[in-house]
């Protein structure tokens, strides 16, 4: 997708004349104040670069993962399946596309008979992330197609978060492109806000309508008759259809559900898990009471400064995600079209 009208992707392996290669990506925690593009040649600065959040979305973090272990096998090859296979497989609990994303790339690994291979590996895995999320868009802009367009969204599920083009948001880019004008409310999504910082700056650069709205404000605005459909996307899905997303996920469901508005889910088949029974079996990562303690954001010099907005001595429950059963959802949409449990 387009950053002031040039092409980028979330994640992406460059060459390098000098050296064997390294790892980019767009740094998330920056945005929206400023646009970075890290690199690195260093497996471990790549790990580090999920844990921090600066690579997150469960398409766009099994993606890098993929190029985080090619870059392990170029600069420790003896130790990809001995070590590096598992440091990634840590970074994060409940994204379940990175441990497929692991497991493809120790298969790719056993097969090679060259370094290269890993890369090649690597970015065959991240171009079908692409191919997948854009048909993802294309069935999902066939159900979104009706009534006024004006569409809530929940965390970023946009091209930052799926290498490019995003799954729920790659819905609503397809309209787009189709001539139609669609209208996005976009939570805030606390504590981390990826929907201010991240959604409706994706949704800014490409020329859709939005509007940011506090979390709490969702629930009112389906029950007013101002939200005609409802798409986010997940983290991991179980066999049942349950699905784990961004901690808020639940509450839009039951709010959706009281009101007869459609709510959908869209995810790649790398989001499914079918070793996973049910949405009780998916593991809740709980993250730094810091995060719902401070806000962090640039003064009037650009430098991002960290300030307490909560009572001293009181700490905090950050759980990452929540998980939203398949009852509550109106239907999943994978690359394949409507998903049937």
């Amino acid at each position: 997708m387009n950053v002031n009208g040039i092409h980028y992707q979330a994640v992406f392996w460059k060459n390098s004349p000098l050296a064997e290669g390294e790892v980019c990506w767009i740094d998330q925690c920056a945005l929206p104040t400023l646009f970075r593009i890290k690199s690195s040649r260093d497996p471990e600065v790549v790990a580090q670069a999920i844990e921090s959040m600066e690579v997150r979305g469960a398409p766009s973090i099994g993606a890098f993962a993929a190029l985080g272990l090619a870059l392990a096998a170029q600069q420790d090859w003896d130790r990809v399946e001995s070590y590096w296979l598992a440091r990634f497989r840590r970074t994060r609990p409940t994204a379940v596309n990175l441990f497929h994303a692991c497991d493809a790339m120790q298969q790719a690994y056993q097969k090679a008979k060259h370094k290269r291979d890993m890369v090649d590996a690597a970015e065959n895995y991240c171009a079908a992330e692409v191919a997948r999320n854009k048909q993802i868009g294309g069935y999902l802009a066939e159900v979104l197609a009706v009534g006024e367009r004006r569409i809530l969204t929940h965390c970023n599920a946009g091209w930052l978060a799926a290498v490019d083009w995003g799954t729920a948001l790659s819905g609503i880019y397809h309209l787009q492109q189709a001539g139609e004008t669609p209208f996005v409310w976009v939570d805030e999504t606390r504590p981390r806000l990826q929907g201010a910082r991240l959604t409706a700056w994706e949704l800014h650069q490409q020329g859709i309508a939005c509007q940011i709205q506090a979390d709490s404000a969702a629930a009112w605005m389906i029950a007013s008759g101002k939200v005609d459909a409802i798409v986010v996307g997940a983290d991991r899905i179980a066999r049942n259809g349950d699905v784990a997303n961004k901690i808020g996920t639940y509450g839009l469901s039951l709010a959706a559900k009281a009101h007869g508005i459609p709510m959908y889910v869209a995810a790649p088949e790398s989001t499914f898990d079918t070793a996973c029974p049910t949405g009780k079996d998916i593991p809740i990562e709980q993250r730094a009471d810091d995060e719902v303690l401070i806000a962090a954001g640039p003064d009037e010099q650009g430098i991002v400064q960290h300030i307490h907005i909560s009572a001293s001595g009181v700490g905090a429950n950050n759980p990452a995600f929540d998980v939203t059963p398949y009852a509550n959802l109106t239907g999943i949409i994978s690359e394949r079209g409507l998903w049937q449990p």
